[in-house]
């Protein structure tokens, strides 16, 4: 569509005026109306585009008000009574023209800017007037020649005649300036202008050739070559973008800027060329013109001493700049590469030569990087890969100096389409260094410094690797944690060191114990992951084995560490996450531990349902006691004496709207864990004192006792608790009793608590004795009153030997300390017997009675004169 609309208006361009040349010849006024018509949308055309670049009167609008009084001075010359005859010099004709041309140029020069002018300096100067001189000699040649030849003509119609050379001439001459001081994008409207103003001095000259020579095939010209001269400055005008467009350099602006630096050139051959053979064709040239060629002469000498000047000047520039842009490439970290279009390399920073010559230069690129990138690089080079599209970054590999590879990050700037470069321009920077430190932090993040084996995060990786195949793609691996135990007793005992010897020799083992496919990696402090593959009971062995790995001795600088583990084990199976699996293992290894030293546990579905349901009543022991699912219940303390009851002890119960009653057992770690302890120990602590007080009272003052535990102890607020529950319920401190466990009295930091609590009257029960790591020596320095006996301690004291000599130590020990004790889980008729026979004071149980509610203690105390026993009617009272 493009190529047919262009060749279209070529058609009317030419068309036009040969319709207007041949209605000159048979239909003269019909040519006239014509060109006036033309002369008339000229203007208009001619003022609008100036009005568009720059208003006020200049350029073009100035040139619409010449082409307007070219107009008018025809029409006058027309009417001028006694017009010459056929073959005689229209002087007053030519006259009245000189005004319009005049204005012409004044017109043309202000499309011109100052500043380019002056930036042209000499050597525009010089092309000018090589130009204007140029022109000079053709028109004497070509036009006053044959005037003079075929008439006389007197001063005045010579004088006009030259003046309309000179005019014609300083036209063409400052139209030329229009190409060669405007940027690109306005010379092509300057070369239309040229070609417009030559048109009309060529058709003008041709008009008066045709008058002397009398040739009638050149009187329909005049009207023809003007209208050209009117079409072509209105392309001209509707394509200039203005002075002070600006725009990337292109072919078309660079060859008319060439064209622009050869015309003065060409036109002077021309002048000279029909200078000498104006005598051939029996014709001598004037003096005027020989003066005029002179002077073209003298001005091509000049041009070219101002040429060399101009070029010596740019050169030392060019070589200034070169320099500059040298020393920023060599001390740039980036290097830069130069290709052809064949990818072949035309410069190269020194940055990145070899040491070999002949270096880089005139070598493809795929034939200087490593072997492995050169497909890659030639692929995103020729935008084979991406479209047609050459952009972004790339790392290939070349070889420095030592011939070792380094790796640059290199991006490309296509500049073959700019004519100044028409090169693709590689901006490299060599990141060798950070790809190394990149890998040492890869390193750091993905391996445990300490074994050197892989860390918990490059566990996860491989494990999602490994689950992140087809889902109904086999799988035959499976994922073993496995716990250390005794490193804390190693640390305690022989430092950090040896620890760290003994993880290290650890990490060995296991790593020697498994395949080579199999990954061993550090993902705790005691906890290490085996990745291994095997079928059927192939896991279960290699657990085994990593136990038995484990169980051998260490043998260290401090002397021989023993440790044991357990091992969880998890199948993996496809469909399940990376968190899943090793959830599931974190669960197995849980119950392994539990099951002891030694012991290896598959992952069971009940141990997520057994986790599923504590992560339920977490959630669900916030706000029970708001709910009123919390309540206490009451397990009586019986003197053994007199078979009555002295105390009671409170205990909290958990009335679950789902699971119905929860065992203390179960919810008070969770309680612990999720950091609700305190809350509801405080609670117990006062509803129980404030419930004691309503008890009956004929039967003595009972005491009240609670357990305590670590964390409201460890919190610091044990004392001012007991404080508040005991001043807003009234209960003497005397009556109250805190049970709490031997390792939490041990406690030095807990001391001035226990203290306190002494000092106020509370009296301190050594809770859950021989449990544990009971010792008998550590009851005379414990600040307690009384002592508790666990019922493991109890459960076969009245048929083991072993058992019932340490109660009867206890016992012996504590009368001596002046310590009640406490028979605690009594479940069968002999062991009171034999406690009763051992000496103890105390005793509390199911055989004795079960824990009630208040209604149930109050009837209990109520009968039986508060007596308590087996074989008593109501002694399991309960409501």
């Amino acid at each position: 569509m493009e190529r047919t609309r262009r060749w279209r208006a070529l058609g009317w361009l030419v068309a036009v005026p040969v319709l207007t040349g041949a209605a000159g010849g048979a239909a003269p006024l019909a040519a006239d109306l014509l060109l006036c018509a033309a002369a008339l949308v000229t203007a208009g055309l001619l003022w609008r585009a100036g009005g568009r670049l720059s208003g006020g009167l200049r350029g073009w609008r100035l040139l619409s008000v010449a082409v307007l009084l070219g107009l008018g001075t025809s029409l006058f010359a027309g009417l001028l009574p006694d017009p010459p005859p056929e073959g005689v010099f229209d002087a007053a004709g030519r006259l009245v023209q000189l005004p319009a041309a005049l204005l012409a140029l004044v017109a043309v020069l202000t499309l011109l800017s100052r500043g380019r002018l002056r930036r042209g300096g000499a050597r525009l100067a010089t092309e000018t007037a090589l130009f204007f001189c140029a022109s000079l000699v053709l028109a004497q040649v070509l036009v006053v020649g044959p005037a003079m030849r075929t008439q006389p003509l007197d001063g005045a119609d010579r004088v006009v005649l030259e003046v309309a050379c000179l005019v014609t001439a300083s036209v063409l001459s400052a139209v030329l300036l229009v190409i060669a001081a405007s940027a690109g994008p306005r010379r092509c409207a300057g070369a239309l202008l040229l070609l417009a103003a030559a048109t009309w001095a060529t058709t003008h000259g041709l008009a008066i050739a045709g008058e002397e020579l009398h040739l009638a095939a050149l009187d329909g010209a005049a009207p023809a070559g003007e209208l050209v001269a009117l079409l072509l400055v209105c392309v001209a005008a509707v394509r200039d973008p203005g002075a002070h467009a600006e725009a990337p350099p292109t072919r078309a602006s660079a060859r008319l800027n060439v064209v622009g630096q050869l015309l003065p050139h060409l036109v002077t051959v021309a002048a000279g060329v029909v200078y000498l053979g104006a005598p051939l064709l029996g014709a001598d040239p004037s003096p005027a013109a020989t003066v005029a060629l002179l002077s073209c002469l003298s001005l091509t000498a000049v041009h070219r001493a101002t040429a060399a000047r101009v070029e010596h000047r740019v050169a030392a520039r060019l070589r200034r700049s070169e320099a500059y842009f040298r020393s920023l490439v060599r001390s740039s970290s980036d290097a830069v590469l130069i290709l052809d279009g064949d990818l072949r390399i035309g410069w190269a920073a020194p940055a990145v030569e070899p040491a070999d010559e002949p270096g880089l230069r005139g070598r493809l690129l795929p034939h200087v990087v490593h072997p492995e990138d050169a497909a890659e690089v030639t692929a995103w080079l020729t935008g084979e890969g991406s479209d047609g599209d050459v952009s972004g970054l790339r790392c290939f590999r070349l070889a420095d100096r030592t011939g070792a590879w380094r790796v640059f990050e290199a991006g490309v700037s296509d500049l073959r389409g700019d004519a100044d470069v028409a090169a693709l321009v590689l901006h490299c920077r060599d990141v060798t260094a950070r790809l190394d430190r990149e890998h040492e932090l890869r390193s750091l993040a993905f391996v445990d410094p300490l074994t050197g084996l892989p860390n918990r995060a490059a566990q996860r990786l491989a494990l999602a690797g490994l689950l992140a195949g087809p889902d109904d793609a086999p799988t035959d691996a499976a994922l073993l944690l496995v716990e250390l135990h005794g490193l804390r007793e190693a640390l305690d005992n022989a430092g950090s060191e040896v620890v760290e010897t003994t993880l290290g020799e650890v990490a060995r083992r296991l790593r020697a114990t498994v395949r080579g496919e199999d990954q061993v990696a550090r993902v705790g402090t005691e906890l290490f992951s085996v990745l291994a593959h095997g079928t059927g009971d192939e896991h279960d062995r290699l657990a085994d084995r990593c136990l038995a790995a484990i169980e051998a001795p260490i043998v260290t600088d401090a002397g021989i560490v023993d440790l044991s583990g357990a091992v969880g084990l998890v199948s993996l199976e496809r469909g399940l996450t990376e968190e899943q699996a090793v959830d599931r293992a974190e669960l197995a290894v849980v119950d392994a531990r539990s099951a002891g030293s030694g012991s290896v546990r598959r992952y069971r579905a009940e141990l997520s349902a057994a986790r599923d349901r504590r992560e339920q009543l977490r959630e669900d022991l916030v706000g029970a006691r708001e709910r009123g699912e919390l309540a206490l219940v009451w397990q009586p303390i019986v003197a053994l004496d007199d078979q009555r009851v002295t105390g009671v002890e409170a205990l909290l119960r958990w009335q679950h709207p789902l699971h119905g009653e929860v065992p203390p057992e179960e919810f008070l770690p969770v309680a612990e864990r999720a950091g609700l302890a305190v809350d509801l120990q405080r609670w117990v602590l006062r509803e129980a004192t404030a419930a004691a007080l309503t008890l009956p009272r004929d039967r003595g003052e009972l005491k009240l006792a609670v357990d305590v535990s670590a964390a409201h102890l460890a919190a610091g607020t044990l004392v001012g608790d007991v404080t508040a529950a005991l001043r807003d319920s009234g209960l003497p401190p005397e009556r109250l009793v805190l049970e709490i466990a031997e390792s939490i009295l041990e406690v030095d930091a807990l001391a001035d608590d226990v203290a306190a609590l002494r000092l106020m009257g509370v009296r301190l029960a050594l809770d859950d004795f021989g449990s544990g790591r009971s010792s008998l020596p550590a009851l005379g320095r414990l600040p307690v009153d009384i002592i508790k006996l666990d019922r493991s301690l109890l459960s076969r004291v009245d048929r083991d030997p072993y058992s019932r000599a340490v109660c009867q130590a206890v016992v012996t020990l504590a009368a001596t300390l002046g310590i009640d004790v406490v028979a605690e889980g009594v479940e069968t008729t002999s062991q009171l017997t034999v406690l009763r026979g051992l000496g103890c004071g105390y005793a509390q149980g199911f055989l004795l009675s079960r824990p009630v509610g208040l209604t149930g203690l109050v009837q209990l105390l109520e009968s039986d004169t508060g007596r308590l026993w087996p074989g008593l009617t109501g002694r399991v009272g309960a409501s």
